[in-house]
């Protein structure tokens, strides 16, 4: 078995006396714990040999291995061992970490103290002793009094700690102490201790060693800088210069350690800037130490000529240092920029191409893009506004090397002075090709051969200039500086790769400056292309923003260079795009003229001719229609986004369209033509969806106003009337205004204004037709006589349709009458001939109908249709069409419809019908009818026909010679009949229903048999009910009391007076009273009487039924009973009788099944006074019939 311990001395605090307790009784106690290995599983020498570890190292941490030396397999306890061990590996490691790390802060801590004391003497009293002095007496007196600070032990153990940090991975804490330190000591507080060690030993280390520091520094070497550091002595003498690059490069690799690359950039940016300051500060305090010692400290003797050209000497070398500190910050910043292309993914080097060519192998790298991909992530948006901060600090370093170099240049020449910088020449706030007289177009055209040869010639002829560059500098630097050409050009790609990054930061307004500037030193080149094209991508910029000088400057700047160029087609688009409303009120009044000046002389050139110009701002057009329309709808439009106003038109209309044109030339202009293009919707969307461009062949009507047009400035006003004769939806989709050769469209869907649009329907058809008959006769044939009308409508052709329902057939016009049989039809189609307006077509033919069945539970009715299918135009079509500029178009259609039905009903409706009863046997029958005939008709004759039991007497119609006049519509005919009742049907013919029969006559004598039921049921129901109850007999009673007040209990005696001479049947009675006899009603048959006091307040006794015998001799009789009141109180409900025959087998004059009802027509008394009973009870039973 193998043991391993692990010991360390940790703490996690800064080493006070408590933490140690605490944290020994820590370790005392996880040593007294089992260990998290497999100690159960271990023998016992190894038991004891582990107690003994935590004996010996209390302090430690021990686990046991006992299975990593066995054989190379997997098991449950290895793993548990292994696990074990990686745990306090770590542990130990930590510990380590953290003891470490309380020595340095220990250590920092007791150097703090003395830091106080160094920085009041390295900016007080202290400043006018020599560093280099406290460090000799130190060195002098071999000891440490506790009072001089060791600032090269302070910054090694300070980066011992980052280190510390760096190994642990907390780049952060590392990075902290690299801050804390440059807190401590700032860059200027370096700078002042090089410069003060550089005056106590002279001039400092030179030569190799100091690049040597140099590339250490820059590096980030720790080992060899460090081992620099520690024999520089306490002040770090020799080294201090170099200490802040060394701590930049430190800080830069922990800044990529932690992913950081846009600190990076920043972090760069901060120490470039800081060092380019320190640097010129450098070089100015050398100059001011080198004139002190060696111009105000000149000899007496010296004459005038030798310090002047000892100053000249010393002014040029500071020139030259300054130029080596301008190209070291030009080169660093390229070299940062360039370094970033393997970083970010939007780096190019498409501006880059020169600089690469001439030795810079960082942009080598980067020519594989040629555009700069869209910075996607913040993380590129902060780098890219990083990196163009950089290149404009560049672009400023190379403006100072170009002023310096024309300073040395102009030294050496004589009388000295130097030249202006060509950026700052161009770049100027009035350009030198502005203080030249403006040429006009035409003259122009003619010299600008002449004046591109002489800027050839000057490009030729740039003069050298002076090297004022050290042999460090970068190649391309070099050659940058070698003259004005290329010093041009080497400030072209700086600022253009400065435009692409800021264009990607979304910093758009730096962009637009520096492309300015590229444009006016293009332009001072005489690269007029290239700076029109620079001009043209940037002048867009300030109309966004609303800087409309600024707009109108760069418009100007851009016409100059257009105009050079010989660009026709450009220039026009600038000169149009000059005029624009916003810029009216900055324009000067000269520049407007002078542009309208070559606008209308670049207007008559053929190249301008071919191209399709757009809707530019020098005209605005509105269009409106002066029309009343029918009325406007929107629609949405889709493909266009937009919507669509409709306006409803008919053909034939006379339509006016208003267009307004706003002109903002300063003068007037006559222009060729104006014309209105309307084109389809259908084809419109059809054009948009290809390619959006509306020409001559696509418009399916162009309005036109003739020439000459003159266009004053301000609004002028413009009318186009349209006829249209084709339906369809247009839209008013482009004006084209032709001035000389050039033409300019404004198309609808590219304007802000609303679109317009034409809904032209059909013009209201003007034809009409007659059908004749209004109606149809049931069951006969008629003549239909068919007329239409053309109005105002021309008629190309039609079709005459004639459709019958059931019950009706039609014959073609002009039938052979031999072949009728065989020609009805049920349909028939008649073409209609064209004619002109104002005509008239008339078609005639036969129609039969058949009898029309009166059915109530059928309600279809017989129609013949006329349908009449047209094809016209409207009437002013050939006039407009004469003209020869209106389309042909299609004839527009309608449908004409007109029709006649058969009268679903007679010409004579029964209104109402009621009969009454008067008399024994007579009825007053009552019919009113209604004429449903749209024609009028006569009455001939009418009859009416009764069923049985009535019948009309001979003189029973009333209504002779009262119908001798033609019955309108609508008009009510009342009938009056006397019916008698009869039960003999002799001379009477058999009818079911009664029956009204009227027959009509028209005025051509032709007679119509109307048979009319009329509902008369009320009187018979009435009728039959007589004859059912015809078996019904009545007889009268009188019931009478004794008393009309007793108790309860007590019985009262009650008679019924019963008259039985009224048992006689109707007939009987009527033949009875005709011939004055009496006879009974069913002889010899007895009737059952009954007394009933169910429902009343009585209980009855005494003889209560029994028979009696009807006589002729004696028709009345009394029957007597007994009542005993059941309640107390005024009774008013009293016992009821009734009476039934009681028939004999042998009889022979009544149906034996059934006995007639006789009917009890019974007179009671008012009422009866009830008491109460107080001492006595009663019983009342029946008696038996014998006891009475």
């Amino acid at each position: 078995d193998l043991s391993v311990a692990t010991t360390t001395n940790s703490s996690t605090h800064d080493g006070g006396g408590s933490a140690q307790k605490a944290q020994h009784q820590h370790n005392a106690a996880a040593a007294a714990a089992l260990p998290p290995g497999p100690i159960a599983h271990s023998s016992r020498e190894v038991k004891e040999l582990y107690h003994k570890f935590l004996k010996d190292f209390p302090n430690g941490r021990t686990v046991i291995l006992g299975t990593l030396l066995d054989a190379p397999l997997v098991s449950p306890l290895k793993n548990q061992e292994w696990k074990a061990f990686l745990h306090n590996l770590g542990g130990a490691v930590v510990d380590g970490f953290q003891d470490r790390v309380r020595r340095y802060d220990e250590e920092l801590r007791r150097l703090d103290s003395r830091r106080a004391a160094f920085v009041r003497k390295l900016s007080g009293d202290g400043l006018s002793r020599g560093i280099g002095a406290n460090t000799a007496n130190a060195a002098r007196d071999g000891n440490d009094d506790g009072n001089n600070f060791d600032l090269s032990h302070f910054f090694l153990v300070k980066e011992s700690l980052a280190f510390t940090y760096e190994q642990m991975q907390l780049f952060e804490e590392a990075k902290l102490q690299y801050e804390e330190l440059s807190a401590f000591l700032p860059e200027d507080t370096w700078r002042q201790l090089a410069q003060r060690v550089e005056n106590h030993d002279g001039h400092g280390e030179e030569g190799k060693g100091k690049d040597r520091l140099s590339d250490l520094a820059m590096a980030g070497d720790s080992d060899g800088f460090r081992h620099y550091i520690k024999v520089a002595g306490r002040d770090l003498r020799g080294v201090s210069q170099f200490v802040p690059q060394y701590m930049y490069a430190r800080e830069i690799r922990l800044l990529f350690q932690m992913g950081t690359s846009t600190e990076v950039l920043v972090h760069s940016k901060d120490f470039l800037v800081r060092g380019y300051r320190n640097r010129l500060l450098d070089v100015a305090a050398g100059f001011r130490r080198r004139w002190m010692e060696e111009i105000e400290q000149v000899g007496v003797d010296s004459s005038g000529k030798e310090i002047l050209e000892r100053q000249g000497e010393l002014r040029r070398d500071r020139l030259r240092k300054e130029a080596e500190v301008e190209a070291w910050a030009l080169s660093s910043c390229w070299d940062i920029k360039c370094a970033s292309g393997h970083y970010f993914t939007f780096a190019t080097t498409a501006t880059t191409t020169t600089l690469a060519k001439n030795g810079n192998e960082g942009g080598k790298q980067l020519e594989k893009d040629g555009v700069m991909a869209a910075a996607f992530t913040m993380e590129e948006v902060e780098a890219a506004q990083c990196l163009a901060e950089l290149l404009e600090f560049a672009i400023l370093r190379l403006l100072r090397l170009g002023d310096l170099a024309l300073i040395e240049q102009g030294s050496e020449e004589e009388g000295g002075g130097g030249g202006l910088n060509p950026i700052r020449r161009a770049t100027s706030e009035r350009p030198v090709d502005t203080l030249k007289p403006w040429e006009p177009w035409r003259k122009l055209q003619k010299i600008r051969d002449e004046i591109k040869v002489k800027q050839l010639r000057k490009s030729d002829e740039n003069e050298t200039w002076t090297p004022i560059l050290p042999g460090g500098v970068p190649s391309w630097l070099h050659n940058a500086m070698k003259n004005a050409s290329i010093y041009e050009e080497t400030y072209l790609e700086l600022a253009e790769a400065a435009v692409v990054l800021n264009r990607h930061a979304g910093r758009f307004r730096f962009a637009s400056r520096l492309e300015d500037h590229r444009a006016e030193v293009l332009i001072a080149r005489g690269e007029y292309n290239l700076a029109a094209h620079v001009l043209s991508s940037n002048v867009g910029a300030c109309a966004r923003d609303q800087w409309t000088r600024a707009h109108y400057w760069r418009i100007f700047r851009l016409a100059c260079c257009q105009r050079m160029s010989g660009d026709v087609l450009a220039y026009l688009e600038t000169l149009t795009q000059s005029f624009n409303p916003k810029l009216s009120s900055v324009a000067p009044k000269k520049t407007a003229s002078l542009f309208q000046q070559d606008l209308e002389a670049i207007i008559t050139d053929a190249a301008v001719a071919e191209p399709r110009w757009g809707a530019f701002p020098f005209l605005e057009t509105e269009l409106s229609i002066e029309s009343e329309a029918a009325g406007k709808s929107s629609q949405p439009l889709p493909f266009l986004r937009r919507k669509l106003t409709k306006h409803l038109c008919f053909v034939g209309d006379e339509l006016r369209f208003s267009l307004s044109i706003n002109s903002h030339l300063p003068r007037p202009i006559a222009v060729n033509g104006v014309r209105l293009y309307l084109v389809t919707l259908e084809q419109y969307e059809h054009l948009y969806r290809r390619n959006g461009i509306v020409t001559e062949d696509d418009a399916f009507r162009i309005l036109t106003i003739d020439a000459p047009i003159d266009i004053m400035p301000g609004k002028n006003e413009f009318s186009f009337s349209w006829q249209p004769m084709t339906f369809n939806t247009y839209v008013l989709a482009t004006v084209e205004i032709q001035w000389k050769e050039a033409s300019f469209f404004y198309d609808s869907a590219l304007l802000r204004k609303p679109m317009i649009g034409l809904d032209i329907q059909p013009s209201e058809p003007t034809q009409t037709i007659e059908l004749n008959p209004l109606f149809l006769i049931p069951g006969h044939v008629q003549n239909v006589r068919l007329v239409f009308h053309s109005g105002s409508d021309v008629i190309t052709e039609g079709l005459v349709r004639l459709i019958c329902s059931e019950g009706l057939l039609v014959v073609p016009p002009k039938t052979d009458p031999s072949k009728l049989d065989e020609a009805w039809s049920d349909e028939c189609i008649i073409p209609l001939d064209a004619c002109g307006p104002g005509k008239k077509i008339v078609i005639t033919t036969l129609v039969k109908s058949s009898t029309i069945k009166h059915d109530d539970n059928t309600g279809n009715i017989q129609t013949m249709r006329a349908k009449v299918e047209t094809r016209y135009r409207q009437e002013s079509y050939d006039a407009v069409m004469e003209k020869g500029e209106e389309p042909e178009s299609d004839p527009m259609k309608t449908l004409l419809q007109a029709m006649v039905t058969t009268l679903d009903r007679s010409a004579l409706a029964v209104d109402d019908a009621e009969a009454f009863m008067f008399g024994d046997d007579h009825v007053m029958v009552n019919i009113s009818l209604q004429c449903n005939s749209p024609v009028p008709f006569y009455i001939k004759e009418w009859h009416l026909d009764l069923p049985l039991p009535l019948l009309v007497e001979e003189d029973g119609d009333l209504n002779k010679g009262m119908f001798h006049h033609a019955i309108a519509e609508g008009e009510m005919l009342l009938f009056g009949f006397k019916c008698i009742r009869t039960d003999s049907s002799e001379n009477q013919p058999a009818c079911e229903r009664p029956l009204l029969r009227v027959v009509l006559q028209d005025d051509f004598g032709k007679t119509f048999l109307q048979v009319l039921p009329v509902n008369l049921e009320d009187v018979y129901k009435k009728l039959r009910k007589e004859d059912v109850y015809a078996e019904l007999y009545t007889a009268t009673a009188e019931l009478t009391c004794s008393a009309e007040e007793g108790t309860v209990g007590n019985p009262v005696p009650f008679e019924y007076n019963l008259n039985l001479q009224s048992l006689m049947m109707p007939k009987q009675r009527r033949r009875a009273s005709l011939g004055n006899t009496s006879v009974s009603s069913v002889p010899g048959c007895p009737i059952l009487y009954t007394i009933v006091s169910d429902g009343s307040d009585w209980i009855v006794s005494g003889k209560v039924q029994g028979l009696i015998k009807p006589s002729t001799d004696s028709e009345s009789m009394s029957l007597q009973f007994r009542g005993i009141p059941t309640q107390s109180g005024i009774l008013r409900n009293f016992p009821e009788l009734f009476l039934e025959y009681l028939l004999m087998e042998d009889s022979d004059d009544l149906d034996t099944t059934s006995s007639p009802p006789i009917a009890v027509q019974c007179k009671n008394p008012d009422c009866f006074q009830s008491f109460a009973y107080t001492t006595s009870l009663s019983l009342a039973i029946p008696a038996v019939l014998e006891e009475f």
